[in-house]
């Protein structure tokens, strides 16, 4: 019974028409999903048409000019080619550098399919020039050279090669030939470390500020000049490169090429330089190395500076042992650029590339008293009509001595620096000290006159030389834990100093410069080689278009009374009686041809005089000073002994004089 009346509850009713209104809240429609993926979907196509549309209009309308301009770019070329260098000729117009033309293999690297063919080529090349393939295949790959220009891989190749080349063209696909300038040098050698050489430009000499900033620009694979006055000019000497256009496919193959900038020749430069001076030099200095070394002196090095106290125009420089640029005008391999500049201890003499006249810094000895007479005298401790002592020691807390034991009495400033008493100048040097401490006029007056600072002369990589005071001592016991100046300042190393000892160093170009203000009455030029640009004529007269001044950069601050002593001691050098330059100038005509000098020793070793720098200065004709030349030899003695013969050996030849065929040293070794 209770089951049957489940059931028939549960049964649906079978009453016909509507179905009776659902009570309680209203019911909410159902979407079906399918439906609301298919919105959603049409809604994202919707938005990525639209975002596409929009881009489409913005590349075809609004950018269409800029991607015009891209497409341009990427299918031209711009390519530069060298102009011949201008030529470098010394003051009476003989040509120290020129140029000659080179016939010069070349590779299109864009005619090259991959590294196989590549690796042929080279193979094939290096069989017909004998040259090595590894050298070959460095200057095809060398990164600094445009991949749109045909790359010098060999130079000075024979016609006879050339012709082989071009009869045999299948075996050398992307192989050609160009005529190149190269730098020659009609006098070889001479004044190599002035003239510098030139080389590619590498990639960090690309981003240095001097070559960024150039116009025309510098590109990759230009030669430049990497020393001397060819890097100092060669903005002037390097022209106009020629501009190509070239046009490229979308396989980075050259289809057009078209000149679009012609050429322009670089600038001819004439120097102060005088070829025959700067022979005259280069050749005393090498003898009188020679000779040193014969006198069992390691003489490992010497510069020589010739300069006209007038003008500060630099007549030679000369720096031993030097090189043949002429070596580097085609390249050479890195081994071989290494040999030219390492030093190694078994042959100290090996390095080349530095150029002692202007790089070399060494303590100055006794031709250094002229700078302390000058500072005595200008700051007031002594005048020009001072008498000092002259004994065999000097003592300051401790004790100086004299190059001699002799007491050779009281004396002037003139008969001082004639024999060179190193005790008068001790005393000077105290003086200063005791009356002005760290005010220190002695180290301002020597930089007045030209030391510790670059003497501004238009070649790279001058040396500084340093003139110590307090706060160099301050620094370097700071860096060196006390090993350098472990007291501080002393009273001693003014003392030193007024000798040209202990950490004074300076470099002949400098000494120079001083000696040329005293020969002019105090004048302390910027020394300077560059005299004069020119475009060169079809008749050889070349066009001037520029002239470079120079300028007085100081003025030594003494009367004419105090330069007059200073003058008459330098006479007495070299024709006094007891002048420690005297030896070194016996027979020389100095009646005809009177000379000033100043010999010095920078001694290095206290017990071995083999180690002391030789030093020497001078200038003539004495009453009318045309020439200043300054001579330094490392490790070769005394001053009077080593570098005096040295300068009387070019003095001989400006002068016209006879001259011994080679430098004999003297036998005075004093001073």
């Amino acid at each position: 019974m209770v089951r049957r009346s489940a059931r028939r509850h549960l049964a649906p009713s079978k009453k016909r028409g509507k179905d009776p209104e659902p009570k309680g809240p209203a019911s909410t429609p159902v979407i079906e999903p399918t439906l609301v993926r298919l919105g959603i979907l049409g809604l994202l196509v919707i938005i990525a048409f639209g975002a596409l549309f929009s881009r489409l209009w913005f590349l075809q309308v609004l950018a269409s000019e800029d991607y015009r301009v891209l497409a341009r770019e990427n299918r031209v070329r711009r390519v530069q080619s060298e102009p011949p260098r201008g030529r470098i000729l010394d003051r009476n117009g003989k040509v120290l550098v020129g140029n000659r033309l080179s016939l010069s293999v070349t590779i299109d690297r864009q005619s090259l399919r991959g590294p196989r063919q590549q690796r042929r080529v080279l193979e094939r090349l290096e069989r017909v020039l004998d040259r090595p393939r590894s050298d070959l295949r460095s200057n095809l790959l060398n990164p600094a050279v445009s991949p749109y220009k045909p790359v010098p891989v060999a130079n000075d190749v024979s016609r006879k090669d050339v012709t082989y080349l071009a009869e045999n063209q299948e075996d050398f696909p992307g192989v050609g030939y160009e005529l190149l300038p190269v730098r020659t040098y009609p006098e070889g050698p001479l004044a190599a470390h002035v003239l510098g050489y030139v080389g590619q430009i590498s990639e960090e000499e690309l981003k240095a500020p001097y070559f960024r900033s150039a116009r025309p620009r510098y590109l990759g694979g230009d030669l430049i000049g990497k020393a001397g006055i060819e890097r100092t000019y060669d903005r002037y000497l390097r022209g106009r490169p020629q501009m190509e256009k070239v046009i490229v496919n979308s396989g980075g193959e050259v289809t057009d090429r078209s000149v679009i900038r012609p050429e322009e020749p670089g600038r001819d430069l004439t120097l102060t330089l005088d070829a025959k001076i700067q022979r005259l030099s280069e050749k005393a200095l090498a003898s009188g190395i020679r000779a040193a070394r014969a006198a069992n002196y390691q003489a490992i090095g010497g510069g020589v500076t010739v300069m006209d106290p007038r003008t500060g125009g630099v007549v030679a420089m000369a720096s031993y042992p030097t090189y043949d640029p002429g070596v580097l005008a085609d390249g050479i391999s890195t081994k071989e650029y290494g040999a030219l500049g390492a030093a190694t201890p078994n042959d100290p003499t090996d390095d080349k590339l530095l150029n002692r006249a202007l790089q070399g810094q060494r303590p100055p000895g006794s031709t250094f008293k002229v700078v302390t007479a000058g500072a005595a005298m200008a700051s007031g401790v002594a005048s020009s009509s001072s008498y000092l002592g002259c004994p065999p020691s000097f003592t300051y807390g401790v004790t100086f001595n004299n190059w001699t034991s002799a007491d050779m009495g009281s004396m002037g400033f003139a008969r001082s620096l004639e024999v060179s008493c190193d005790t008068f100048y001790y005393a000077l040097g105290a003086r200063m000290e005791d009356t002005f401490g760290a005010k220190e006029p002695f180290q301002k007056y020597a930089r007045r006159a030209g030391f510790g600072h670059v003497t501004g002369i238009d070649l790279p990589n001058e040396a500084a030389g340093r003139v110590p005071d307090r706060a160099w001592c301050n620094a370097i016991r700071k860096a060196t834990d006390g090993a350098i100046c472990p007291y501080g300042w002393v009273p001693g190393y003014t003392i030193n100093m007024s000798t040209g000892q202990g950490d004074l160093i300076v470099t002949p170009l400098q000494m120079a410069t001083t000696y040329a203000a005293i020969a002019n009455g105090g004048k302390v030029w910027k020394p300077y080689l560059g005299s004069r640009l020119s475009v060169p004529g079809a008749s050889g007269e070349g066009r001037v278009v520029r002239r470079f001044d120079t300028r007085v950069t100081a003025r030594l601050p003494l009367e004419a009374d105090e330069l007059g002593v200073i003058r008459q001691g330098l006479v007495q050098v070299i024709s006094g009686a007891s002048g420690t330059a005297a030896g070194a100038f016996a027979g020389f005509p100095l009646d005809e041809f009177p000379l000033s000098g100043k010999t010095g020793t920078a001694e290095l070793s206290a017990t071995d005089s083999s180690l002391n720098d030789a030093w020497f200065l001078s200038y003539g004709p004495a009453r009318s000073p045309k020439y200043v030349i300054s001579v330094y030899v490392e490790r070769a003695g005394h001053g009077g002994e080593s570098a005096a013969p040295i300068a009387r050996e070019i003095w001989e030849g400006i002068g016209g004089f006879n001259s011994t065929t080679d430098v004999t040293l003297a036998r005075d070794s004093s001073g």
